[in-house]
């Protein structure tokens, strides 16, 4: 028996132009995957292979210890959060949740036990006061919610988002994002989740898998991911605001001194490799910068590098600080210390990060 709850091993599908090449991937019990990439890298289509509506020319899709590969979705046991809601406009929320039920041929079943679930659900979403509504009465955030709770009723054994609140507006997503976080993790059901939105996968996510073209370009731990992209590509996708070209000095088995600008810097190799005088970028989130007035000492086990101010450009609660260090460098603070710090154009300060958070991209 597998130990993962979702496991696809060697997928191939092809789709018209399209393909997934090869692409395997699991998700161990109460996880969430976040399948990230740029709109038609092929995130959806894998969904949509685990969920049964694409049939692999090779490869297997298991869910728990269940070869599913051939099964028809209604076979799978899956609970499936689409793009646009999909609700029943004829029908009210309770009987959108309701149905789902009945669909799994459910109706009947306990039926009391069953009306106290349903009832569970629409408080748990905040829906009780809607139960009556049909969907044409319901903003975009109530429709999400009632897709939600119709998924949540089956006590289905996988759980998979397409990017399910992408139509919202920023407050309403930010909320049923954290509602939906807290629920997948109180429930222990494993999930798969697809977005383009580097943010949304950062808030959810505890695995990332990156794709890119068809094929799963990198894959793990979700802070792994998000601080050592492998490569340019793979940091522009996540989303990485500072890549930075420099040279190698030096090399040593672990680590690898990089010129960038006219400051070096140590830089762990990790896994990759380099030579002394080859051309390489390295990577930086943004996050990890600290600015300070110009010459505080940093703190302790961080690096300070001089800076000037170059631009400031509001962010919604941020300010985008574009920083000059001898090589370009963004870094976000908050309106209160853009204020306190009085940051504008031409301004001297000081940026400081740990070392480790100098990460080497590859070609």
């Amino acid at each position: 028996m597998s130990a993962q709850a979702l496991s696809v091993e060697n997928v191939r599908i092809e789709l018209g132009a399209f393909a997934l090449r090869d692409v395997s991937l699991g998700v161990d019990p109460g996880e969430i995957l976040v399948l990230l990439g740029a709109n038609g890298a092929g995130k959806s289509v894998i969904l949509e292979t685990i969920a049964g509506f694409h049939r692999p020319s090779h490869g297997r899709v298991r869910i728990g210890a269940r070869d599913v590969t051939s099964l028809p979705p209604e076979a799978r046991h899956v609970g499936y959060v689409f793009q646009n809601f999909a609700l029943f406009p004829h029908l009210s929320v309770a009987q959108n949740v309701r149905f789902a039920t009945q669909a799994r041929g459910r109706a009947g079943v306990e039926r009391p036990a069953g009306e106290r679930r349903i009832a569970a659900l629409l408080e748990r979403f905040g829906l009780t006061r809607l139960a009556d509504r049909r969907p044409a009465d319901l903003s975009g955030g109530e429709k999400q919610r009632v897709a939600l709770a119709r998924a949540l009723a089956t006590d289905p054994v996988v759980f998979l988002f397409d990017e399910p609140f992408s139509a919202l507006d920023a407050a309403t997503r930010d909320t049923l994002r954290d509602e939906l976080a807290d629920f997948l993790r109180d429930a222990r059901v494993p999930a798969v989740y697809v977005t383009h939105d580097y943010a949304e996968a950062m808030a959810l996510a505890d695995r990332v898998a990156v794709v890119d073209g068809g094929t799963l370009v990198q894959e793990g731990p979700a802070e792994r991911v998000f601080a050592a992209p492998r490569t340019e590509r793979i940091a522009r996708l996540i989303g990485v605001e500072n890549i930075v070209e420099g040279r190698v000095r030096t090399v040593n088995a672990a680590t690898a001194v990089v010129a960038l600008g006219a400051t070096e810097f140590r830089v762990s190799l990790q896994d990759r490799v380099a030579t002394p005088g080859q051309r390489v970028s390295v990577s930086i989130r943004a996050e990890e910068l600290s600015l300070l007035p110009a010459g505080q000492a940093a703190p302790a086990r961080e690096i300070a590098v001089p800076a000037t101010v170059l631009r400031l450009a509001g962010h919604g609660p941020l300010v985008r600080v574009g920083c000059d260090c001898g090589f370009p460098l963004t870094a976000y603070v908050t309106r209160a210390q853009c204020r306190q710090m009085a940051l504008a154009p031409g301004g001297a300060l000081t940026v400081a990060f740990p070392s480790e958070a100098l990460n080497l991209l590859v070609a």
